[in-house]
This record gives structure tokens, sequence and C-alpha cells, in this order.
């Protein structure tokens, strides 16, 4: 676990991917954030919010009560700025679209008729040969939000199995690559992870009243498929940025 940020009040971690932010039930003890931070960083933290297991990212945590009271009501009454950096399957037709699916909740889903308001902006920022890397922010904080949305309208989160994401196979974009026929091709990346990352935070600090913003660089697996992306399917005219 990475410390992003710290003070006497608050701290913001670098959730691994494939890593649950609370314990869980049929998992092992003590491989959660919330028990790391317990045991690092303070015996009564708590996190402010959450990130789902497979997600990677910036995740917020608290020992101090009133703080945690302030920063709890700015995520509850959407006055924080978060940016989710996603590799998606499919090539979105825009450069900047709003997506707003309504979301129903147990199970997450999307539902027209009894689901709750929702909205995300999403960027498309490269594309390659049958993926895109997408930057969505999301202005409401249904559970499942950027996953549901970009499932729903047609682009998916590689690796997102739950939600129609496929693992992310070198063969799939590689033109000429022909996998041994002894050993069968494995995929670039573990089946814990999903290609979601929570790359930017930016809030008020309740106790020194200033904007704090914090970016989180993209985990290694992301930046190997990036990389392999960008070096055999690369579409014309799009760039790095």
């Amino acid at each position: 676990m990475e410390v992003i940020y710290r003070d006497e009040f608050l701290a913001i971690l670098n959730k691994p991917a494939g890593t649950p932010s609370l314990p869980e039930r049929s998992g092992p003890a003590g491989r959660d954030v919330l028990d790391w931070a317990r045991r690092h960083l303070h015996p009564e933290a708590v996190l402010v919010h959450r990130l789902d297991r497979p997600t990677s990212g910036a995740l917020t945590v608290s020992w101090h009560k009133d703080t945690f009271r302030a920063l709890y009501a700015q995520f509850a009454e959407h006055q924080v700025e978060k940016k989710y950096w996603a590799l998606v399957q499919g090539e979105p037709d825009f450069e900047a679209a709003e997506l707003t699916a309504p979301i129903a909740s147990d199970p997450p889903r999307i539902d027209p008729y009894r689901g709750k308001p929702a909205l995300t902006i999403a960027h498309t920022i490269e594309r390659y040969r049958g993926y895109a890397l997408v930057v969505c922010i999301p202005a409401t904080g249904r559970m499942h939000q950027v996953r549901l949305h970009l499932s729903y309208y047609g682009f998916p989160v590689v690796g997102d199995e739950a939600y129609g994401g496929r693992p992310l196979f070198l063969s799939t974009f590689r033109r000429g690559y022909k996998p041994s026929r002894r050993h069968p091709e494995r995929p670039l990346h573990s089946a814990e992870v999903i290609f979601l990352h929570a790359g930017y935070l930016s809030f008020m600090h309740p106790v020194e009243k200033r904007q704090l913003s914090v970016e989180v660089a993209l985990p290694s697996h992301f930046e190997i498929a990036l990389r392999q992306l960008r070096k055999w399917a690369l579409r014309l005219g799009s760039g790095s940025q």
C-alpha cells in the first residue's frame, strides 16, 4: 500500500487492484485496506469512501472524527472531483459524452424505470484497434457507476467480466501474432484486476480550508497494456496525452 498524502487528520492511499477496501466474508483476514490503515496509520482509521476490489487508485481514510464527518459530507453531496482512467473494449465515436442511464441498486444495474439519476462525463483520450483509453468523471455517486455506464453504452471495461468485459490478450490486437500451440496464451494481466483506475481526487481539506488534490500513477498492469496497445494497435492521429 502506497501513502500518497498524509497529515495529522487524514491520509490518501493508492489502493492496489485486487485488494478489497473492507474485510470480506469469504476472503482471508488482514488483506483489506481498512486493516492495513489501522495497523500502519492509526488504530481508529476509517474509510471515507470505497473502491471496488478490482479497481485501483486514490482512497481516503481519516481517524479524526470531525474531519471524517466533514469529508463524508463532501462525498455525499458530490463536492469531490474524481477522475477514473478506463481501458475499454470498442472504439467510442465521441470525444466527450454525457452518460446518463439511471442506476438501481441491490444489485447495481441500469434500470430506466426504477433507477436513480446518474451522470458520468466521459472523454476519449486514445484510440486503438478495438480498444480505447477513456477518462471518466462521475458527477453522481451510484455504486459501480462508471463500470455500469461504460458497459451500457457499449464500451465495457477490459477485464470486467461482471459487466461484459473480457480479458486482454496480445492476440486480440497484434496482427500476425500466433500463440504457441504447446502453451495456451495468457492474458496480459491478473484475473483479480480490471482496467479501471481512480487516478485523480480533489476536495476541500476540512481543517486547513484549502483544496487538496492528488494524482495517482497508473498501476503496472495498466501501463504494460498501454505500451503494447500503443506499439501494435494505435490509431493514426491518436496520440498519448
